[in-house]
């Protein structure tokens, strides 16, 4: 039973509702959406990740569970941004050299040399310190 001013989502044990219905973007001439409508759908995509891994905490972030799983997809998706530099280039200046090349190596270990040979703690604090931050920057670029 819920309170004025609660939801069942609000409630401890109720499921969270993590997904939202959005309108769509609106498309440019050619169809397509514009490049700062499409980064900022993709960070609201990789911050839900980011989420999730959080809130089932250190101790379930463990190789093969849903967390590092989501935590694997986040950093994949994070790392594809910098393929399109014509497209997100301007707001993917706020990342230094040094974490771009981070995220990089990250996702190339996660999808080439698999879990095994990933430190998870430093994966962890990646994924729980370094990302969240990052991703605020990189929106505060975009919103410029």
């Amino acid at each position: 039973m819920t309170t004025p001013g609660t939801t069942a989502s609000d409630l401890p044990g109720e499921p969270q509702k993590k997904w939202q219905v959005r309108p769509r973007s609106s498309a440019r001439a050619d169809g397509t959406p514009p490049a700062r409508e499409v980064l900022e759908e993709e960070l609201i995509r990789i911050e839900r990740r980011i989420d999730d891994v959080i809130a089932q905490g250190r101790e379930a972030f463990t190789e093969g569970s849903d967390s590092y799983d989501r935590a694997t997809v986040a950093i994949l998706r994070l790392a594809a941004l910098f393929e399109h530099p014509k497209s997100f280039g301007a707001a993917l200046t706020v990342v230094t050299s040094e974490e771009r090349r981070g995220i990089i190596t990250t996702r190339n270990i996660a999808a080439h040399s698999g879990y095994g040979t990933m430190n998870t703690e430093i994966f962890w604090s990646t994924m729980t310190e370094r990302l969240p931050e990052i991703i605020v920057r990189i929106r505060a670029a975009n919103q410029r």
